[in-house]
């Protein structure tokens, strides 16, 4: 069983910790917590299964609309629910990050609502791509499984050279670390933060459809992604991508654990618990600064 533990954390930590990096920089680029980050996992995972699952595209093509979906809910988000709040009301930073937090949940029911009504709030999953299984320290892994967590790191280490080494992304750095400095050199902050929401919605589209893969999704589900999310964030500190990375490991593998130990309808409570833990002990996280 603890081998089965370590493969299994392995595998969950990979998915986790590319479905929650996009929420950190959003986070760290425009200070907003989504509550709706999960419905975008979700809804992203349940279009992929939907035109790939009928035949109407391949499993290519099914992944790339998977991330389309996802790409096109972040910027609706933003478009819809982010940039009125920003332009139209007159807020303290205190009052915005509540109005923000409000709005993003109404957001996240009325996608329940929508992806419930057009695809039926019952789980489902992608076929695996590839065929056949692996032996990892004696425990008979599926293909995709390890092709799954080969890609969300690959997509991680594209997103730190995209970050460190591209003018664009020092652009996103910079507007993580010093806004206003970023407005002086007259560079538009509402263009940076556009981008970053696009970045962030294709990020969670190709979450949400190797969650679909591995875990399964559903529209109710959405909630329960949101809080590992917010779970992993939290313990990492708040804009804080290693943070991140390295909570995403430790929640995947006690998650992983107490589905094998408790069973997995248990499995989200390990999380739940930590994140009032962290609140309570230690609210800027390991890593975070505020």
């Amino acid at each position: 069983m603890l081998a089965q533990v370590i493969v299994s954390g392995v595998l969950i930590s990979a998915i986790y910790a590319l479905a929650t990096t996009g929420f950190t920089l959003l986070y760290g680029v425009s200070g907003i917590l989504n509550l709706a980050h999960g419905t975008t996992l979700a809804t992203a995972g349940m279009v992929a299964w939907y035109l790939g699952g009928h035949g109407v595209l391949g499993p290519g093509g099914a992944l790339l609309a998977g991330i389309g979906a996802g790409m096109a809910v972040g910027l609706a988000t933003f478009g819809l629910i982010v940039r009125p709040l920003q332009r139209f009301l007159k807020l303290s930073s205190t009052d915005e990050h509540v109005f923000m937090l409000v709005a993003t949940l109404l957001w996240t029911i009325v996608l329940q609502e929508a992806l419930a009504l057009v695809f039926g709030d019952v789980p489902v999953s992608i076929p695996q791509l590839v065929p056949g299984v692996v032996d990892i320290i004696g425990v008979r892994t599926p293909v995709s499984s390890v092709l799954v967590a080969a890609v969300a790191w690959g997509v991680l280490a594209l997103l730190w050279f995209y970050v460190a080494r591209t003018r664009s992304g020092q652009r996103v750095l910079a507007a993580s670390i010093n806004p206003r400095g970023l407005v002086l050199c007259g560079i538009s902050l509402g263009h940076i933060q556009r981008a970053v929401w696009a970045l962030y919605g294709a990020l969670a589209g190709l979450a949400g459809v190797l969650i679909a893969m591995i875990l399964g999704v559903s529209p109710s589900g959405g909630m329960d992604l949101t809080a590992t999310a917010f779970s992993i964030v939290v313990l990492g500190g708040l804009g804080s991508v290693g943070g991140t990375l390295i909570a995403a490991n430790l929640i995947g593998f006690v998650e992983t654990a107490t589905a094998y130990l408790l069973g997995p309808s248990l499995r989200s409570l390990p999380a739940l618990l930590i994140l009032v833990g962290v609140l309570y002990f230690r609210p800027q996280g390991l890593f975070g600064r505020r």
